[in-house]
C-alpha cells in the first residue's frame, strides 16, 4: 500500500468516525447514523473526483466503503464503551481534524497531478477536506462547519499552498505529502486549542 492509500485511508475513518459521532449527538438511529458517517467519509472525495473528472473511487472499487464501513463500526464501538454523551467530547473535533488534514493531502496531490494551477489545487484539496463534513452537516439540518468555524478551511487552504509551493521544488512528492498533512494537522490542533478565529465584519 503506498503513502497516497495510506493518507486516503485514514481520512475516509477519521471523518467516518466523526459523522457516527455528529449523527449519535443528534439522536439518529443506526441507519441514519452509518449514513451519517459514510457520507462524512466519501462526500468529499466524491465532489474532488467529478470535479477533477475521474470517475469517482467508491463507484469502481470496494476499499473506500470498506474503510467507510470500518469507520463506522469504530465510531459506534468508542460510544458504546465510553456510555455518555459524546456531543461535546473532543475526540469529535480531533478526528475531524485527522480527517481535514489527511483529505486536504490528498485533494492537492491529484490536482496537482492534474496539471491544475495553485487556485485549482487549493480548490479540489479545500473541497477534498471539508465537502463530506459540509454535505453531512446539511443534511442534518445545521451550518457547514467550513462556515461556523473560522479556522478549519483556512488550515486546508494554507496546506494545500504549502504542498504547492514545495511540489515547485525538487522535493519528492511523498515527503510533500507527509510535511502538508503534518502542518495542516498541526494547525488545525493548535487553532481548536487556542480557539482561533478570523476577523469578523
Amino acid at each position: 500500500m503506498d503513502l497516497f492509500a495510506v493518507f486516503n485511508a485514514i481520512g475516509i475513518v477519521a471523518f467516518a468516525v466523526s459523522g457516527v459521532f455528529k449523527g449519535i449527538a443528534k439522536n439518529l438511529d443506526i441507519l441514519g447514523v452509518s449514513i451519517l458517517g459514510f457520507l462524512t467519509a466519501l462526500g468529499g472525495g466524491m465532489l474532488r473526483d467529478t470535479l477533477s473528472n475521474r470517475t469517482p473511487a467508491v463507484f469502481v472499487g470496494y476499499s473506500d466503503v470498506s474503510f467507510a464501513l470500518l469507520g463506522v463500526i469504530i465510531g459506534v464501538f468508542i460510544y458504546k464503551t465510553l456510555k455518555r454523551d459524546i456531543s461535546n467530547l473532543m475526540i469529535i473535533k480531533i478526528s475531524d481534524a485527522i480527517g481535514l488534514a489527511t483529505f486536504t493531502v490528498i485533494g492537492a496531490v491529484i490536482g496537482f497531478d492534474k496539471g491544475f494551477n495553485a487556485i485549482g489545487v487549493i480548490v479540489l484539496a479545500t473541497l477534498t477536506g471539508t465537502g463530506g463534513g459540509a454535505l453531512s452537516d446539511l443534511l442534518i439540518g445545521e451550518i457547514p462547519l467550513i462556515l461556523r468555524e473560522d479556522f478549519y478551511a483556512s488550515c486546508s487552504i494554507i496546506g494545500a499552498l504549502i504542498f504547492f509551493l514545495i511540489m515547485t521544488q525538487p522535493i519528492e512528492e511523498r515527503l510533500a505529502m507527509t510535511i502538508t498533512l503534518f502542518f495542516t494537522l498541526s494547525l488545525r490542533l493548535f487553532a481548536i486549542a487556542k480557539n482561533l478565529s478570523l476577523p469578523r465584519l
